[in-house]
């Protein structure tokens, strides 16, 4: 289901893409230059500084490059138009530029299908790769033909970009008083850095020790990878049994979490019930002794526990007209246990 999905998607893109492409069209359309230089596939094509259409193909036309141009069609450049080869700054990328011819008259008929700009229309406006490299030549012993080159290549870069210039020039104005106050911070950093480097060279046999430990884990673990392997095999089995252990026991589990749920919201409830009852059982346990003062006490409850006839029979009378060697009877009593059991027959 999620494959069909996926095809149905990828169709609708290809369609809407289609649509696109049919709904935009445009002209194919060769321009043969000298020189290309860096200029790359797929760059753009500009007229006016607006981007009309791409560069398609590159290939070589016997000692000259052939450009294959893909163009809007609403653009309607003129068929004598020129193809210059630029770059978008000092730096940036190449394209190619279609504009009017400045020394005659526009065609009033556009580029149409299949028009081939020949050589004479087109040129390649050097960059300042080109003005360094006729430098360096220069440098080296150069003309001065070179020197006309580098001129004439400055020249050009440098023409209609006075403002950007300009702007730059403004920038690094402003920079320049920051690095000045940060002289101290990256010479300190330098100095870091070569300190750092120093430590490095200085350690070799550390760093070369380091990379063979690698080398000997490594090697040590290819050689084990058959028990990783089966280690990993092994943990997906667990996994698959887990899974399946608490698949098969989440109803019961789910169960005594309810069971548990419900004991513990008894034991909530009751909770006060308990707290009365332990405050009633210490007040029992503290007033139990104060019920049976005297000597007797102890007796009596042995006597109470042991006796099994009537009341005034057996030992209960005998303990009762004996009393305890070394102690002589109270004059008046509190009541026993005996009493509260059997009634007052002493």
């Amino acid at each position: 289901m999620k494959r069909a999905l996926g095809l149905i998607g990828v169709l609708l893109v290809a369609s809407g893409l289609a649509a696109c492409g049919s709904s935009g069209a445009s002209i194919k359309v060769d321009a043969i230059f000298r020189q290309v230089g860096d200029l790359p596939r797929f760059a753009n094509v500009q007229s006016s500084d607006v981007v009309i259409g791409s560069v398609r193909a590159i290939s070589l036309d016997g000692y000259n490059a052939r450009v294959t141009l893909r163009v809007n069609k609403d653009a309607r450049i003129p068929r004598n138009a020129l193809a210059l080869i630029r770059s978008t700054s000092l730096l940036g990328e190449e394209f190619i530029e279609l504009r009017a011819p400045s020394n005659e008259t526009p065609s009033p008929q556009p580029l149409q299908n299949g028009d081939v700009i020949p050589l004479d229309r087109t040129s390649r406006i050097p960059g300042l790769d080109d003005a360094l490299i006729s430098l360096g030549r220069l440098l080296q012993g150069g003309t001065t033909a070179d020197l006309a080159t580098v001129i004439h290549s400055s020249a050009q870069i440098l023409k209609d970009k006075g403002t950007e210039l300009g702007q730059i020039f403004s920038e690094l104005r402003q920079i320049t008083p920051v690095l000045a106050n940060r002289a101290p911070d990256l010479a300190t950093a330098i100095d870091n850095l070569n300190s750092a480097i120093s430590t490095v060279a200085g350690s070799t046999d550390v760093v070369a020790r380091a990379i063979s430990s690698t080398a000997d884990a490594t090697e040590i673990l290819a050689n084990q990878r058959a028990d990783l392997d089966r280690l990993v095999s092994s943990l997906n089995n667990a996994s698959s049994v887990l899974a399946r252990f608490t698949k098969a026991t989440e109803p019961s589990t789910d169960r005594q979490v309810k069971d548990l749920t419900l004991v513990l919201d008894k034991v909530m409830t009751t909770t006060g019930d308990l707290d009365k009852a332990l405050t009633s059982l210490a007040k029992f346990s503290d007033l139990w002794p104060r019920a049976f003062p005297g000597d007797y006490l102890q007796l009596d409850v042995v006597l109470s526990l042991t006796n099994t006839g009537p009341p005034g029979t057996g030992s209960a009378a005998l303990s009762r007209s004996a009393p305890a060697v070394g102690k002589a009877p109270a004059a008046s009593k509190a009541p026993t246990l005996a009493d509260l059991l059997w009634g007052p027959t002493r």
